[in-house]
């Protein structure tokens, strides 16, 4: 069996206010066969900074309800090791969500480079807050495109 590319994601929310808003998300890029979330666990972190790490099987009947269609393709890849290094990077009073997402729609790149007898070299992904300056740019020189485009309209 190849796997896609791994990709590990921790998502923060201030307060312990995770709301399940990013589920259907999840659940729409599943179902297009984008990404298939082989681990998923959650953390909450009081104010003293006492941590709780919950499983699927922890949550409560609609909690764990409206992860139903993603607990099939759970492996249980993440090592305790993981959970407790989110759990430290977490702010006290807050929650996050932690997954383990495959890239499924990289399976048949991954699987051409192969056969074609290339080798991964290097990836990685661009930090978030580089990845924000980067659109920010974009919207910049798009609300100076559309200036442009006003005046040679005039």
């Amino acid at each position: 069996m190849t796997l896609g590319p791994l990709e590990y994601l921790v998502v923060g929310f201030e307060g312990n206010r995770f709301t399940g808003q990013i589920l259907p998300e999840l659940r729409a890029a599943r179902e297009k066969g984008i990404i298939r979330v082989v681990d998923l666990f959650f953390l909450k972190k009081d104010e003293q900074g006492d941590t709780v790490a919950m499983e699927l099987s922890d949550l409560s009947g609609e909690e764990a309800e409206q992860l139903a269609p993603l607990a099939g393709d759970l492996l249980g890849l993440l090592a305790p090791e993981d959970i407790e290094q989110a759990a430290h990077d977490i702010p006290n009073n807050s929650s996050a969500a932690l997954l383990l997402i495959e890239h499924t729609w990289a399976i048949g790149l991954q699987e051409a480079i192969k056969n074609a007898g290339g080798i991964a070299l290097a990836g990685g992904l661009v930090a978030p807050d580089v990845l924000q300056m980067v659109e920010e740019d974009i919207e910049k020189q798009g609300a100076g495109q559309e200036k442009a485009e006003v005046k040679a309209a005039q």
